[in-house]
């Protein structure tokens, strides 16, 4: 995986702030899935808006322990932000296969909301399962 130290100034840059990286997480889903060298004109903030309100809960469910970070995370939180960044960013891209155009915009929603005050966020409990890999995958919040 390799996240460089831009990426890292990005994150942590106060100025680029969630509609930033909700902007960003649609040009992530938009290009996902798409083949190499082609361009796209499309409504990357509402796309991005879309993938986040399915992906809050999950992405919640995946770092916290109920009001809290998990273990793994919470070491993480202690040591060096880059640290913290590549494990945010991992964790997601091996749960849901996606490639950095879309995890690191995650990461970057998160630790722009805080992860403690991220942690403390309710989701209505809902028992239909979003399959988040397919929905990407098929480019599904496009149709």
């Amino acid at each position: 995986m390799n996240i460089n130290e831009d990426q890292i100034k990005k994150i942590l840059n106060n100025n680029l702030g969630v509609d930033y990286w909700i902007f960003e997480l649609g040009v992530g889903y938009v290009y996902e899935s798409s083949p190499p060298n082609i361009r796209h004109s499309a409504p990357y903030l509402e796309y991005g808006k879309k993938l986040w309100d399915l992906l809050e809960p999950e992405i919640h469910e995946l770092i916290c322990d109920k009001d809290f970070p998990k273990d793994w995370l919470n070491e993480l939180l202690e040591g060096d932000i880059r640290n913290l960044i590549l494990g945010i960013v991992s964790a997601v891209t091996a749960k849901y296969d996606i490639g950095l155009g879309i995890a690191i915009p995650i990461a970057a929603l998160v630790i722009k909301k805080g992860i403690k005050d991220f942690c403390k966020l309710r989701f209505q409990n809902n028992n239909e399962k979003v399959d988040i890999r397919t929905i990407i995958k098929n480019s599904e919040l496009r149709s």
